[in-house]
């Protein structure tokens, strides 16, 4: 009698650890799918975070006279280097100095025979930008009109 109960123990024991198997596998698999929607959730937050804020300093400058001054009161916290102006940002998306920064708004511009050339993007530190923006546009005159000739 004793070898029947052993046995049946036996296989009550492999069909235990077999059930164990599956609920991990099941568990690891759960687990790999959770990480992915946030790593995933974390990428969309960021491309959305930073298209924003390159398409807001594409308006600037275009639509001012893209001088230092002009862009700081779009931008409290822009940057000059050179002819580039830079806006450093911390993970939750605002206004740092370039010591805390986490991402960096880099503005281009050159001006080529009368047509502006921006080149603007947004960069994770040490990564390939999130979000680029070409942009070329005719520069806004300032809305005053030339005098007609009163002939």
């Amino acid at each position: 009698m004793s070898t029947r109960n052993s046995s049946k123990s036996s296989l009550f024991l492999i069909e235990l650890i077999i059930a164990i198997l599956f609920f991990s596998i099941g568990s690891a698999v759960c687990v790999r799918a959770f990480v992915k929607a946030h790593s995933l959730s974390t990428e969309a937050k960021d491309l959305s975070f930073a298209s924003a804020q390159v398409s807001s300093m594409a308006s600037v400058l275009k639509y001012t006279d893209r001088s230092y001054a002009s862009i700081r009161e779009h931008f409290p916290d822009a940057a000059k280097s050179g002819d580039d102006f830079l806006v450093f940002y911390d993970e939750e998306g605002t206004s740092c100095p370039e010591k805390d920064a986490v991402f960096t708004l880099h503005a281009e511009t050159s001006e080529e025979s009368g047509m502006i050339h921006a080149h603007i993007y947004m960069e994770r530190a040490g990564a390939d930008p999130l979000y680029e923006l070409e942009l070329r546009f005719v520069p806004q005159s300032d809305g005053k009109e030339a005098p007609e000739d009163e002939s």
